[in-house]
């Protein structure tokens, strides 16, 4: 979280009236955002490493692929050009920024685990930012635990892999959850 705070006072310049000034300012957003999700993933990458006592990092058209998925018909760089086209807020581009690092963190988590080759072993815990803007649904899933090719289920019948990887949007949007994986 730190790092979209960071990123929140250095997109504040691209910013009249709460929308994006121009062409220029929507492609160093673009950027900025594009460093912000390289770092998630890396991060995700060595906190897994980590905990398996490893140095594997994903390949990079592994890691290309997380940053670039198609979520509910378009990917995070088509977002913010729609943003920009139709008006889009300050607060649209934070939205993008927090609910596409926390996807691409936890997406650099699995696939470390896939590399190393510990998917038979490791096991992944749920956890939340422990705060007020936790949703239920998230809140429900707080520390459990499950071996590392099963989804997650919440209480209202969805499922996912890891945070930001549901079925229904409003499970994803706005979610700062991650998964911890641990050495089976």
């Amino acid at each position: 979280m730190d790092e979209i705070n960071a990123l929140e006072d250095r997109l504040s310049v691209h910013f009249e009236d709460g929308r994006i000034k121009s062409k220029k300012d929507r492609d160093e957003i673009i950027d900025e955002l594009e460093d912000l999700f390289l770092l998630a993933y890396a991060n995700g990458a060595l906190a897994t490493n980590t905990e398996l006592g490893t140095d594997i990092i994903p390949p990079l058209d592994v890691m290309t692929a997380a940053l670039d998925k198609v979520v509910a018909d378009k990917t995070w760089r088509q977002r913010v050009e729609e943003y920009y086209e139709n008006g889009g807020t300050e607060y649209d581009i934070r939205r993008i920024a927090e609910t596409d690092a926390t996807r691409i963190y936890n997406q650099g988590a699995l696939d470390a685990v896939v590399v190393n080759g510990a998917t038979g072993s490791a096991m992944k815990r749920w956890q939340t930012m422990m705060d007020d803007r936790v949703r239920d649904t998230h809140d429900y899933l707080e520390s459990m635990t499950v071996p590392f090719n099963t989804d997650f289920y919440t209480y209202d019948g969805d499922h996912a892999p890891a945070p930001g990887m549901f079925q229904l949007p409003e499970n994803n949007i706005n979610c700062r959850c991650i998964i911890e994986v641990i050495r089976g």
